[in-house]
């Protein structure tokens, strides 16, 4: 057989147009195998086709490196490389040898592409965060790319690692060894070879569904990545611009806020003259965030003509088109803005930015305090609880009780929607910004440079962003949301049947550059069917992820109090909160605690003040940040206890099996969700026997717990 030469260059085959029909022996010089994400290259005595599928099309571009001679073999099945061996005794080892090297750069290449297609995964993620921002402070309304976002990470599963790779790994190391003692020997040279091509084959077959899946990943994300990168390079464009000397706005409702508040009511605010006169004062005062009685009494003057103005402001908007409304009245609503020297040109640039390309109501669960004062305004909404735990009613009859108001100014003021607006305003809006801001004694409404830690658009929170952190904890806390309910049809026989009901909460974006977020109830009125409340700085200079994290679980520890009431301690009536306080009260005691774990606790309430509210809302914070991960954290008490109350959802619970600190709480709680599915089994059984059709919100739950 006489062999085929390749000048240097010249394409032997070319990936998937190629099919594979022969195996080629490599006599002289090097053949190159490359794809999109890795190369081989393979010297004489390599064999072209190991490794790839007879039939179909070669995975690889063969390109001749250098003049190549290759010997060609019909390639149809195993049997097609068992004659090729068997007819070329001499040549064995070497062939063998050729095998092994082979394999071995195969299942690098596999590595080297799912490393691409993980790498690429990772920074979709981090561009799906930051587009929002970035194209808000373009001055430009986000898309909603939602093929993106339904993008799958690269299946974790590696065929090329374990101990198949240990294996071809130390045979490549040895070869010289073994091409002496062992290859020689027909059925030994024979057998690794058939093995180490067996080995091939898993990994061909395992980097067809790399190429496959980044094939599908770069199609399912072109759209959303070139809309990106003009988001980023018009975002580069604008900080250059900045760097090089910032443009001061030409819009005059921006530039003079004041005056265009003063336009915007057409009438005189005496507090709008006050304002100004305390604005002038505060810019000019030197130690404006100091400790002295006269700047304390400062931020004090101007926090009360601030929302003073805001109510006025915001009433008359009501009969406003958003859009229609100035600029800078605009991001006065949003952020507090009223000076462009106080918030500094470039600060004031992005938030036009941000202002202009706001839409309001664009979530149905994360608001601005804009937004949620319309709400209240509408009656969507009932007015949130003041510092004394009353909602707006129980405010009412306090002060008719107290003789400060008559029953029919009672009755007129509970149907008053500017009451309620007032009410919130002087409540959670007033307390809400001062928690959030963090430095309560320090706080003024006031957006000002001085309080920008972090450029804006890294800290600056909208409704996509909170939402996504959110979906985040839920994918692992699932039922962190969930409250007990009751479900009943009396015509199917069915008096009660408890489910599991989830509520989401209500979002507030504060009108602040802050460092935290607070739950501020966790029901609306007496009502345990209702969403939470929490509030959260539209600025949080914080870690997001953590903050949340924190927040969710005082919310869990707060829900639980509530719904166990006085009982909430209790032990005979197991609950979180009672499990805990039972837990932190005798850790001393407990046999299942080690002395060094009993030690770290002690440390760990000395460090909270001896609160088992912080210390559960740390261990909460290990428990989702690491323990869901793999990384254990906790010790066994703690982790039993925040596993029967906050379960992992399924999918993470697949991966924890074998985790002996796990195991059996993951018996557990299997046991405990086939009773519910059996008794949910029973339930359809029962309303389709008695001729109904099964109600949605039992179909929710069949599938809730699936």
């Amino acid at each position: 057989m006489s062999g085929i030469t390749y000048t240097s260059g010249s394409i032997i085959y070319e990936g998937s147009k190629d099919k594979v029909k022969t195996l080629d022996v490599i006599t002289k010089g090097v053949v190159r195998a490359a794809n999109d994400y890795s190369t081989i290259y393979l010297p004489a005595g390599s064999i072209i086709g190991i490794g790839e599928l007879p039939g179909l099309s070669y995975l690889f571009t063969y390109e001749a490196h250098d003049d190549v001679t290759v010997y060609s073999y019909p390639y149809e099945s195993e049997a097609s490389l068992v004659a090729l061996f068997k007819a070329n005794p001499k040549l064995l080892p070497m062939l063998v040898a050729g095998c092994v090297r082979f394999t071995k750069n195969l299942q690098d290449a596999v590595l080297e592409a799912l490393e691409y297609a993980r790498t690429e995964y990772s920074a979709l993620q981090k561009e799906l965060e930051e587009y929002p921002s970035l194209a808000t402070f373009c001055g430009i309304t986000p898309k909603d790319f939602e093929e993106a976002k339904c993008v799958n990470p690269p299946d974790m599963t590696d065929n090329a690692r374990g101990w198949h790779r240990d294996f071809v790994e130390d045979m490549q190391a040895n070869e010289a060894k073994f091409k002496q003692d062992f290859y020689p020997t027909p059925s030994i040279g024979l057998g690794i070879g058939l093995t180490v091509n067996m080995y091939s084959h898993e990994s061909h077959e395992f980097m067809s569904k790399i190429l496959d899946y980044i094939s599908n990943f770069n199609k399912e994300t072109r759209d959303f990545r070139n809309e990106y990168l003009l988001v980023k390079n018009k975002n580069k464009n604008i900080e250059e611009s900045e760097s090089e000397g910032a443009v001061r706005s030409d819009d005059s409702s921006v530039s003079n806020c004041l005056n265009a508040m003063h336009e915007f009511l057409g009438f005189d605010l005496p507090a709008l003259d006050s304002f100004s006169s305390l604005l002038s004062e505060f810019i000019r005062e030197p130690d404006k965030y100091g400790n002295s009685d006269s700047a304390r009494k400062l931020r004090r003057d101007i926090a009360a003509d601030f929302y003073s103005i805001y109510l006025r402001i915001f009433l008359k908007t009501l009969n406003a088109d958003w859009k229609t409304i100035p600029l800078g009245i605009r991001m006065f609503l949003l952020f507090g803005y009223v000076d462009e020297d106080l918030a500094g040109v470039d600060n004031t640039a992005k938030l036009s930015a941000i202002a202009r390309s706001f839409t309001p109501f664009i979530s149905k669960r994360i608001f601005t305090i804009y937004e949620w004062l319309c709400l209240i305004y509408q009656g969507r909404v009932i007015p949130s609880k003041n510092e004394f735990d009353l909602d707006y009613a129980g405010y009412l009859k306090e002060l008719k009780r107290e003789g400060k108001i008559s029953e029919t100014e009672e009755q007129q003021r509970i149907n008053s929607m500017t009451d309620r607006v007032s009410f919130e305003l002087k409540n959670l809006f007033t307390l809400g910004n001062r928690i959030t801001y963090g430095r309560i004694s320090t706080f003024v409404p006031i957006f000002d440079k001085e309080n920008v830690t972090r450029k804006l658009e890294q800290c600056y929170l909208n409704s996509a962003t909170v939402n996504e952190q959110m979906e985040k904890i839920r994918e692992i806390d699932f039922t962190a949301f969930c409250r007990q309910g009751v479900f009943s049809m009396p015509e199917a026989g069915v008096n009660s049947f408890f489910t599991t009901d989830e509520v989401l909460p209500y979002v507030i974006l504060m009108p602040n550059v802050g460092t935290r977020a607070s739950l501020w109830q966790e029901i609306e009125s007496k009502k345990r069917s209702t969403p939470a409340r929490m509030i959260i700085s539209i600025f949080h200079t914080e870690t997001i992820e953590d903050t949340m994290i924190k927040l969710i679980g005082e919310f869990r520890w707060e829900m639980c109090k509530t719904e166990q009431g006085v009982h909430w301690n209790d032990v005979t009536d197991p609950s979180l909160t009672s499990l805990y306080y039972d837990y932190l009260q005798f850790y001393r005691k407990n046999s299942a605690l080690t002395p060094e774990i009993r030690e770290k606790i002690s440390i760990m309430l000395k460090n909270n003040a001896n609160n088992f509210k912080k210390v559960f809302l740390a261990d909460y914070y290990s428990y989702i940040k690491y323990e869901a991960h793999g990384a254990l954290r906790l010790n066994r008490v703690a982790r039993g206890i925040l596993f029967s109350s906050c379960p992992f959802n399924r999918t993470l619970l697949a991966g924890m099996t074998e985790k002996p600190q796990y195991k059996d709480l993951i018996a557990k709680f299997d046991t405990e969700v086939k009773q519910k599915q059996k008794l949910l089994n029973n339930l359809t059984v029962k309303i389709e026997k008695a001729g109904h059709k099964i109600p949605d919100k039992i179909r929710e739950q069949i599938h809730f717990w699936a």
